[in-house]
């Protein structure tokens, strides 16, 4: 942690001449002048919310060919990693510039395996000039939180996070701020992390406190102010919607890079073009309390990309010329789609003709990877890759995906899809801040056979690319939204695929019944007191579900609404479907058995076909 070390020698050597009395541009030796501030360019290459994923992923974009008359063709690739990233970075970096991250970790089976080792040796080779930390950095709790920092040789930055003597983090280098020297220049990044959420969805114990960001950055702007320091970025990890409501009451900060709610910001009008949800401009800018403006820049998410700004300050510490992008770093295998919408290897002609297309979008690029980066991982991907056939547990009862349930009265044994009983269950255990959970059958595509189960039989059952989400919902709510996915199992659609399956609820099921009247005795159990009771309509509960369900999808509307409604409720794990299940079998099961259904758990009481 040398320069970490340095930075604190630097900021207290700063504070003791300004406690000496020198308050003007000479100090008190008539021999030394000290330099005034003067005018600055810089460049900042900045991720976020990588969440594990270190390889490039299969992505589809659209791209514009010229000899396509309908100007638009759907394209897949192999997206973002940190060796393209590392290769970009390379390429751009100069004395003048800063490499940072906003968090955060969790995602994938390499968290789930290393617990953020591969993560910190990745950033080590980058050579971060500074890491945010983000809500996922406690999941494994504090002790291991000290650990990865203490692998790091960049420094961890967060304003507003203090470990007491109580934490194992006490002792660690997590600083607010680091004081970086561009051509003579000091340049602040300051840290600041969203509070509510940390506490709430991660493992982090009352032994850490937390400051409010929005004073916690007004403290330490001024602490900087006082040090001289006129050109200040902030390090965020509070989300894009909190980054402008913060630019708008703070002053002294000048550029914002964020993190937390994976935005995928654009000025350029390409990144819609290539299918991308854009939801802001690249910079976005708001005016603080002083009416000056602030700029804010995100790099959507999962390492798809390498946000790139550029900026140029005056000697006041005022930026005068911004400009940047996020850019997309792809590179082959290249496939299109055949006469029938199949995907097919792209020709050595069309490899050419996608080529010349990327290369004329300026915020998509093609590039080669880091070797480097790749030897980093590839002990760690090689033992993934392994571990997928490496027994995690066994079954002792097959587990039926019986998407709609026959008829049984209480007291029966039941039917339906025991399976998505399982994975409904890992959800939950995995979420700390939920309540219950939901699934929707079709989410589930194999049984639970019985013996040995292996994580490639997780990623069979759960195949899909969703993740895990949590809603904060009323009962009536959760009532209406097990009803809608009733609704939909049984209508002109025929989505069997949405019948809703739950953890830590259970309820009467009357199929054929008017639409919201098919499920009904809603109970709810308590993971504290472990006691069943009626659901209340009026209380509010955090409820698990998959992020596919999450939109609105097999006709789970309320999900939906209620996320549009109040954007606060909804909270993304990002962590990859199948995850929980694996650490369901390895963490929570008794000797990694999966026991037979308890049908007192179970979530469906009865179920009755009306005539």
């Amino acid at each position: 942690m040398k320069f970490v070390k340095n930075i604190l020698f630097f900021s207290v050597t700063a504070s003791l001449l300004l406690l000496s009395g020198c308050n003007d541009d000479h100090d008190s030796s008539p021999d030394k002048v000290v330099e005034s501030p003067k005018a600055v360019d810089i460049t900042i290459l900045h991720t976020n919310d990588h969440h594990s994923y270190l390889e490039g992923q299969t992505y589809d974009l659209k791209i514009d060919h010229d000899d396509n008359v309908e100007g638009l063709e759907d394209i897949r690739l192999n997206l973002g990693g940190f060796s393209r990233i590392a290769s970009a970075i390379a390429e751009y970096r100069n004395s003048n510039t800063l490499v940072l991250n906003s968090g955060e970790l969790n995602g994938t089976l390499y968290f789930s395996l290393y617990k953020g080792e591969v993560d910190i040796k990745v950033f080590n080779y980058l050579d971060l000039d500074a890491y945010q930390l983000g809500n996922h950095e406690f999941d494994e709790g504090e002790t291991r939180l000290a650990e990865l920092i203490e692998m790091a040789n960049f420094p961890f930055v967060s304003g507003n996070v203090h470990p007491t003597s109580a934490s194992p983090l006490f002792n660690s280098k997590i600083e607010p701020y680091v004081i970086k020297e561009i051509n003579g220049e000091k340049i602040a990044v300051l840290g600041v992390l969203k509070v509510e959420k940390t506490r709430e969805s991660s493992l982090v114990t009352s032994a850490v406190e937390f400051t409010d960001e929005i004073e916690s950055v007004k403290t330490h702007v001024a602490d900087l102010t006082a040090q001289g320091v006129n050109k200040i970025i902030l390090l965020s990890h509070l989300g894009y919607d909190f980054d402008q409501v913060l630019a708008a009451q703070v002053t002294g900060v000048d550029v914002i890079v964020g993190g937390d709610t994976h935005n995928a910001l654009d000025s350029t009008g390409e990144l819609a073009q290539l299918g991308v949800n854009v939801t802001g401009e690249y910079p976005s800018i708001i005016n603080n309390a002083d009416n000056e403006p602030v700029y804010i820049v995100q790099a959507w998410e999962y390492a798809k990309g390498l946000g790139r700004l550029n900026i140029s300050f005056d000697a006041d510490g005022k930026v005068t010329k911004i400009d940047g992008n996020l850019e997309l770093l792809v590179g082959q295998p290249y496939q299109v789609k055949d006469g029938s919408g199949g995907w097919i290897d792209a020709t050595a002609q069309k490899i050419t003709e996608i080529s010349t297309a990327i290369n004329k979008v300026t915020s998509i690029r093609e590039i080669e990877g880091d070797i480097a980066v790749n030897d980093i991982i590839q002990p760690y991907k090689k033992s993934l890759e392994e571990y997928q056939n490496v027994e995690l547990g066994t079954v002792t009862q097959t587990m039926p995906f019986t998407r709609i349930p026959t008829d049984f009265t209480a007291g029966e044994q039941p039917s339906g899809s025991y399976a998505a009983q399982v994975v409904a269950d890992a959800f939950l255990t995995y979420l700390p801040k939920a309540d219950v959970s939901i699934q929707n059958a079709g989410g589930v595509r194999s049984e639970f056979t019985s013996g040995v189960f292996t994580a490639a039989d997780a990623y069979t059952i759960l195949p899909f690319s969703n993740t895990v989400v949590t809603i904060d919902m009323t009962g009536a709510e959760i009532i209406k939204v097990l009803n809608e996915g009733l609704t939909y199992a049984q209508g002109i659609s025929a989505s069997t695929g949405s019948f809703p399956y739950s953890s830590h609820l259970r309820y009467d099921v009357f199929l054929g019944a008017p639409v919201q009247q098919g499920i009904t005795n809603v109970e709810v159990k308590d993971r504290v007191t472990k006691e069943w009771s009626d659901i209340d309509p009026n209380a509010t509960y955090s409820v698990a579900t998959n992020s596919f369900t999450a939109k609105g999808k097999d006709g789970y509307l309320t999900f939906a609404a209620v996320r549009e409604s109040n954007p606060a409720a909804f909270e993304e794990s990002d962590v990859v479907y199948a995850v929980p299940l694996i650490e369901f079998f390895r963490e929570e099961l008794e000797n990694n058995v999966l026991p037979s259904l308890n049908t007192e758990e179970y979530c469906l009481k009865s179920v009755t076909t009306l005539l």
